[in-house]
């Protein structure tokens, strides 16, 4: 049995740690390798495998380079008791990285087809890519739509109600300021780097390989027709208290 109080008890109590949460598709990727770039510190992922497990936190991983500053870079995770309670217990900075859903949804689509359906927001196999486009796109509306919700919804709702101190980043504004998005995330951890430190990582993250697919705006309004946005719009009744501006409704 993990005891992550005595893991705890092991970490330095003044090192750093930015823990970078994103919505699929969001620029996370990129967003992190210029983070990691800027910040010269471990990268240290939280989980240990992927596949189409639920990307929660193992806290064993935290016990790698206890007294130096850490990244962990883009997971998947929404919030819970528990997550909220290890980022509290270990000091953790999380970043919230987050993109308009038409578009995520269409970004998706190119992901399964470029790398592999599977992920943990929904079960895909090869049976996806024997199905017509409208109806791949129907397959994400109804079951990976509800995914990203649930995950903007709870991060949103633990911001709302002061149990955790986040940064969000939204995909548009990362790509028109990628520059002014890198520092103000360095700022919010309390981070101090040379603006030409932060320019030269983000001219050479546009060399390296971030999975960005066409990393273009407006794709989703455009593609998905009006019955599938609604159906989207639909699921944002069941939570009336929450402002979903940001990801596009």
């Amino acid at each position: 049995m993990v005891d992550t109080q005595r893991i705890a008890s092991l970490v330095s109590p003044y090192r750093r740690h930015i823990w970078l949460i994103a919505g699929p598709k969001s620029g996370s990727t990129w967003l992190g390798a210029m983070l990691l770039d800027v910040l010269k510190w471990p990268r240290v992922p939280l989980l240990d495998c992927y596949d189409r497990r639920e990307q929660e936190v193992d806290v064993r991983m935290l016990l790698q380079h206890p007294n130096e500053d850490i990244f962990t870079p883009h997971q998947h995770t929404r919030a819970s008791q528990p997550t909220l309670n290890i980022i509290r217990l270990f000091r953790m900075i999380p970043i919230i990285s987050v993109r308009n859903i038409f578009d995520s949804i269409i970004s998706v689509r190119d992901h399964l087809y470029r790398e592999t359906p599977i992920i943990p927001m929904a079960y895909f196999d090869q049976t996806y890519f024997e199905l017509g486009e409208a109806d791949q796109l129907s397959a994400l509306v109804d079951l990976w739509a509800p995914w990203y919700l649930n995950f903007y919804v709870s991060w949103y709702k633990a911001e709302r109600h002061g149990l955790c101190d986040l940064h969000w980043v939204t995909y548009e504004a990362l790509v028109k300021d990628p520059f002014g998005r890198v520092k103000r995330v360095l700022q919010h951890a309390g981070v101090s780097r040379p603006d030409e430190d932060i320019r030269r990582a983000v001219a050479a993250s546009k060399k390296q390989d971030t999975r960005k697919n066409v990393g273009q705006t407006g794709r989703g309004e455009s593609t998905l027709c009006d019955a599938h946005k609604e159906r989207i719009r639909r699921l944002t009744r069941y939570y009336p208290d929450v402002d979903f501006s940001t990801i596009g409704l």
